[in-house]
């Protein structure tokens, strides 16, 4: 099947969706968040057990994620024996239209790792941070705060046009 676009529909003969547009954006523009400056989308401990995601922006499969203020998340409570290692991270989701930050709470283990991202056709995730929460904790520090922003296989930054020409 041949597609082209876009162009001025004609007594409805041109009909888009936002597949189509995110099709071509993707083409265009790489998975990331945009790094104008130092704070954005930034993982920061506040009080307890919360952490806050500075305001920014980020691109997921062609769509676009705004934050417009700090956001807060309350991680659920440390583990009275192990520590765990929570991941903060922003999610494109396909079957529920929107892309929103949420926290991947990890098991609590003596030698702990991140949770998985998940990257399949319908969920996608980019990590922020990762966040150690140690054994009966009950505030978070910004020592155990890692930012994964720049880490090119957890995140990375947006990048902008073609990357690749082949003939």
């Amino acid at each position: 099947m041949e597609k082209s676009g876009f162009f001025n529909s004609s007594s409805g003969d041109r009909l888009y969706n936002a597949t189509d547009f995110a099709a071509y954006f993707g083409s265009l523009v790489s998975n990331g968040i945009f790094y104008v400056n130092t704070t954005n989308l930034q993982v920061t401990p506040t009080t307890g057990m919360t952490v806050s995601i500075a305001a920014g922006s980020a691109w997921i499969n062609g769509y676009r994620y705004e934050n417009t203020e700090a956001l807060n998340k309350t991680l659920t409570t440390a583990n009275g024996s192990y520590p765990r290692i929570d991941r903060i991270v922003i999610r494109w989701s396909l079957l529920n239209r929107s892309i929103t930050v949420a926290v991947l709470t990890g098991t609590a283990a003596a030698t702990p790792t991140p949770p998985t991202l998940t990257r399949s056709a319908e969920v996608y995730e980019l990590c922020l941070a990762d966040v150690y929460v140690s054994q009966a904790a009950t505030s978070i520090i910004a020592v155990n705060i890692t930012d994964r922003r720049l880490n090119s296989s957890l995140c990375g930054t947006v990048n902008s046009m073609v990357t690749a020409v082949y003939e």
